[in-house]
């Protein structure tokens, strides 16, 4: 019998050990580390949004046909965050201010983007070239009487 039990331990030994060397763990632990990794997976791919909407900032355009505003028709501008308004409007705006030179035809591209960041930085805001709340809040106030959009 002594044979048989010394047996048993060392089954018993090689088993444990053989689980703790094998990385098996409790379904309570595997469940919590998952969790824990999507959790981290998820902090970082909103990061990598966050970083891409501040290096290169793409604004949306709803649709290929403007849309209608109160004074004709203007693309509309949206933000990463959703802060929408017409894209003429931030023309008007930063070619008042001495930004921008280009023709006001509601596209923003490099030329807008480049005013609104030398906008940004002189204003000592951040100077990501996207129109958001604070930006627009400074730069409205160059707006001519009579635009479509003061929001």
């Amino acid at each position: 019998m002594k044979f048989d039990h010394s047996i048993r331990t060392i089954v018993v030994v090689g088993f444990i050990a053989m689980i703790a060397t094998t990385g098996c763990v409790s379904k309570k632990k595997y469940n919590r580390d998952v969790n824990t990794l999507q959790s981290q997976v998820t902090t970082l791919s909103n990061e990598v949004a966050r970083l891409d909407a501040q290096s290169q900032p793409r604004p949306s355009f709803f649709g290929s046909k403007p849309t209608s505003g109160s004074k004709g028709s203007s693309v509309m501008y949206r933000t990463p965050s959703g802060f929408e308004l017409p894209a003429a409007d931030i023309q008007r705006a930063l070619k008042a201010a001495g930004y921008f030179d280009g023709a006001i035809d509601g596209e923003i591209g490099s030329g807008s983007r480049e005013a609104i960041r030398r906008f940004q930085q002189d204003s000592g805001l951040h100077a990501d070239g996207v129109v958001g709340k604070k930006t627009w809040d400074k730069l409205k106030e160059h707006l001519p009487a009579g635009s479509s959009y003061i929001k």
